[in-house]
Formats: structure tokens, C-alpha cells, sequence
């Protein structure tokens, strides 16, 4: 799936859950801050992937003084990824995530220098249809499965199976489907 159909899907996650049907594609960009977010990071995205590294740099630029929010653009994303309230969001350049994606304000996702998995990484990978709760931090060489909870202000640093609600300071399974 390419950029542009994956900012499709972000648009069709958009409209579904806020009901806003007559609201054109333009227009989200214009007036929803957190799908203007979407658009710039899978612009800049577009842009890393043909090696047009100026262009993603200035779209993180843009990202970062008109929402507020800092996006690498050499995060991967799935499909469906869904900005609730923008403001102080932080996602790491090596952060890997699937589809549904749906976060709200001031989340970070990055990493943890002194931890790293077997390859190398230091940064999160996060399963399909995840929802992460507002000012929730998930940090270091995570796993979290599909159809995961994180609540509000949870600080994630163990990886967690799917089908779970995760809360706490630190982070512990709070209910298992």
C-alpha cells in the first residue's frame, strides 16, 4: 500500500469517528490539527521514501510549529493512524506501528538508549487497532500486541500480548480479554 492510499485510510478513520461526512479531504487538513498531522508526516514519509530528504525534514518542521507535535518521518505507520487531540506528541524515528492506530495528546514513543533488543533497536513496535490513552509514555525496546488499551498517563516499559488493558505508573496489565 502506498502513501497516499494509506492517508485515505487515515481520512476514512477521521470521518468515521467524527462523523463529519460532507468534510472533504482539504478541508480536514485545514481545520482538524490532528489529521493536518497525519498529512504531513505521510507527506514527509513519501518524500523520505524517494530519497528526498530535505523535503521530509521541512514537512517535520512544519508539523512541529503549526500542530505542535514531532513526527519522524522515518517512523513507520500503518494505515488508519488517527490523531485525537494534538499537542506535545513525540514519535521516534525507529517506532514501528500497524493499522488503527488512534492516539491522543502528548504521548511519546521513543526510545531508551540503555536498552536494546537482540537487533539493535531501542524503540517501540506496536500491534493493529491499538489505542493509546492521553500523556501515556511507552518507552525502550517494546512489544505490544494487537487490540491493546493504554491508559492515560501509563508509562510502558515491558512488552505486553495483545487483547490487553495496560495502566500505571509503571505500566502493569490491568484486564486480559
Amino acid at each position: 500500500m502506498n502513501v497516499f492510499q494509506k492517508l485515505k485510510c487515515d481520512y476514512k478513520q477521521y470521518k468515521n469517528s467524527q462523523r463529519a461526512s460532507s468534510i472533504a479531504i482539504f478541508g480536514f487538513v485545514i481545520f482538524n490539527a490532528g489529521f493536518r498531522a497525519v498529512f504531513l508526516y505521510r507527506l514527509g514519509f513519501y518524500f523520505r521514501t524517494k530519497k528526498l530528504r530535505l523535503l521530509a525534514i521541512v514537512c517535520e518542521k512544519i508539523m512541529h510549529h503549526l500542530c505542535n507535535c514531532w513526527i519522524s518521518t522515518n517512523a513507520k505507520i500503518g494505515e488508519g493512524f488517527c490523531i485525537r487531540h494534538v499537542g506535545c506528541i513525540v514519535i521516534g524515528g525507529r517506532v514501528v506501528v500497524g493499522r488503527n492506530f488512534d492516539i491522543r495528546q502528548g504521548v511519546t514513543l521513543g526510545g531508551n538508549s540503555n536498552k536494546r533488543d537482540m537487533d539493535g533497536n531501542s524503540q517501540p513496535i506496536i500491534g493493529n487497532n491499538v489505542l493509546v490513552g492521553a500523556g501515556a509514555k511507552i518507552l525502550g525496546p517494546v512489544k505490544i500486541g494487537d487490540f491493546c488499551k493504554i491508559g492515560a498517563n501509563a508509562v510502558v516499559i515491558t512488552s505486553f500480548d495483545g487483547n490487553s488493558s495496560i495502566g500505571g505508573v509503571p505500566a502493569r496489565l490491568l484486564n486480559k480479554k
